[in-house]
């Protein structure tokens, strides 16, 4: 399928100010984050380089006065997200801009962490967001090869060089690392969280932080989000805290979207539903994904 290569900014609300050029950019960042072009479960862009490439653009466009990332995902890879919060903070360094999260229906886990690189967290009341931690699904074809009577025997350097693969039996062993991997990429999220939330009650982080997954108003009520409010609210904000009063509402995206309101084009998030893997047709790259372990920071609903 074609792409557009270029990030283009299209404008959907024009200032009524007379030679006014101030703009306020609106970044999508949507779907499962992960560092690929699609996928089984995924659209066809690559979200890293997606926003990566967003924000070198608007960081040479001098008529931008303010950023709101427009977020409406479940989180993704731990390596992807981890990738897309230092574009941000490297991004706020450089170019001094203020920068708003913007939560739209889901900015859970791997989402909530990109959102702690702005610096100003927004969401609906109702949108989902925290579910902060870790998650790796194995899957283990052992005992079924054993009894369909396929062996698929493995020659190794070492004892764990098998860890993780879907044809051997785990051992004790093996499920130590795994989990010792899912205790490092948790105290990073939660460092994060800890750093960037300091009016969290210290009584209340076990519970915030044990994967449970909040409304807005809940998570602002907690204070790991600043405040709730509308899109409209956060184009509002971003105009105060860039001490301007008038200004465009411009959105950076690959594709041509023409003028409207500031909800069009908003991307949806794929659901991971049920695979009929009986009928539906998966590609050696698709079937690698699944049976490669992933570390994720997301909300599986």
């Amino acid at each position: 399928m074609p792409t557009h290569q270029t990030i283009t900014p299209h404008t959907i609300h024009q200032t009524t100010a007379w030679f006014n050029s101030n703009r306020v950019a609106i970044v999508n960042i949507s779907g499962m984050l992960m560092d690929s072009r699609g996928g089984l479960l995924t659209s066809g862009h690559n979200p890293v380089s997606d926003l990566s490439q967003t924000l070198r653009t608007i960081a040479h466009d001098p008529r931008v006065k303010a950023v709101i990332l427009r977020l409406n995902t479940p989180g993704g890879t731990v390596t992807a997200s981890a990738m897309m919060y230092h574009d941000i903070l490297s991004f706020r360094r450089k170019t001094h801009l203020p920068v708003i999260a913007s939560m739209m229906d889901v900015c859970a886990s791997g989402g909530y962490y990109v959102s702690c690189a702005a610096d100003y967290q927004m969401a609906y009341p109702t949108t989902i967001t925290g579910s902060i931690g870790v998650i790796v699904q194995l899957f283990n074809f052992h005992n079924s090869l054993k009894y369909l009577g396929i062996s698929a025997p493995a020659f190794v350097s070492g004892p764990n060089k098998e860890t993780g693969s879907p044809f051997s039996k785990m051992t004790p062993s093996q499920a130590r690392i795994i989990q010792g991997f899912v205790r490092q990429f948790y105290a990073r999220f939660k460092g994060i969280v800890e750093k960037t939330h300091p009016l969290v009650g210290k009584a209340d982080w076990p519970r915030l932080t044990d994967g449970r997954p909040l409304t807005g108003q809940s998570a602002a009520r907690y204070h790991l989000i600043n405040s709730v409010g509308t899109l409209q609210d956060a184009i509002a904000l971003a105009k105060k805290m860039a001490h301007i009063q008038h200004a465009s509402v411009v959105l950076y995206s690959r594709a041509s979207h023409g003028s409207g309101s500031i909800y069009a084009k908003a991307q949806p998030i794929k659901p991971m539903g049920n695979l009929n893997l009986v009928n539906i047709q998966l590609g050696s790259a698709e079937m690698a994904a699944m049976l490669h372990p992933q570390f994720l920071y997301m909300w599986e609903q």
